[in-house]
C-alpha cells in the first residue's frame, strides 16, 4: 500500500509541475480560442513582407450571446491578402449585424461593456441575418492582423475582442449583443 501512496504522490507532484510551467514563446490566445499552424509546406519560404511570420495562424474564437451561451464562432485566418474572417452563428435574430474589433480582451454577457472601444484599423462587415437565424460568411479584411509584430495587430498588451452590434438605421447602434476574446490581455 505504501508503493502506490508513493506513486501516486510522484504522479500528482509531475502533473503539477508540468501545469505550472510556462512557454515565453507560446502566444497569449483566448481560453477556448484554438490556435493551429499551417501545415503547409509551400508557406516555409520568407515572406515578402517584412516581419511577418513563415507559418500563418488560424484562430478560432467562440461566441457569445448576451445569456452567456456559445452561439458561434469567429475564425481568423492570416493569409497573404489579408486576415480571413469566418463567421458561423446560429439561433440569431434576423436583421442587420455589424462586426467590430475592441480595444479590450475581455467580452463579459451580457452588456459585453468590458470590450472597451471600437478600433478602427479594417472595414469591418455588415451581415444581414436571415429569417432562419444562421450565419456563414467569410470577408476577408485589410490593414489588420493576428500576427504580433505585423502594423494593426490584433495581439495587444491590453489585448482585444470581436463585438458584433444590432444595426439600426445608417449607424451601429451600442446594442452589442454578441461577443468573444481574440487575445487576453497580457
Amino acid at each position: 500500500m505504501k508503493k502506490w501512496t508513493k506513486w501516486v504522490m510522484l504522479l500528482m507532484a509531475s502533473v503539477m509541475l508540468t501545469a505550472c510551467s510556462t512557454d515565453e514563446n507560446a502566444p497569449k490566445i483566448a481560453p477556448g480560442a484554438n490556435q493551429e499552424e499551417n501545415k503547409d509546406s509551400s508557406k516555409t519560404e520568407e515572406s515578402d513582407l517584412a516581419g511577418t511570420d513563415t507559418q500563418m495562424a488560424t484562430l478560432n474564437v467562440d461566441l457569445y450571446n448576451t445569456n452567456s451561451k456559445i452561439v458561434g464562432t469567429a475564425i481568423l485566418d492570416e493569409g497573404e491578402k489579408g486576415l480571413s474572417l469566418t463567421l458561423n452563428l446560429e439561433k440569431v435574430n434576423s436583421g442587420q449585424l455589424r462586426v467590430q474589433f475592441h480595444d479590450n480582451g475581455s467580452a463579459t454577457p451580457p452588456s459585453f461593456e468590458d470590450a472597451g472601444e471600437e478600433i478602427s484599423l479594417a472595414d469591418t462587415p455588415e451581415i444581414e441575418v436571415s429569417e432562419n437565424g444562421v450565419v456563414d460568411q467569410t470577408f476577408v479584411l485589410e490593414n489588420v492582423s493576428i500576427l504580433p509584430k505585423e502594423e494593426g495587430t490584433l495581439a495587444t498588451e491590453n489585448g482585444t475582442s470581436i463585438i458584433i452590434h444590432s444595426k439600426t438605421g445608417d449607424t451601429a447602434s451600442d446594442n452589442r449583443i454578441i461577443g468573444g476574446v481574440i487575445f487576453p490581455p497580457q
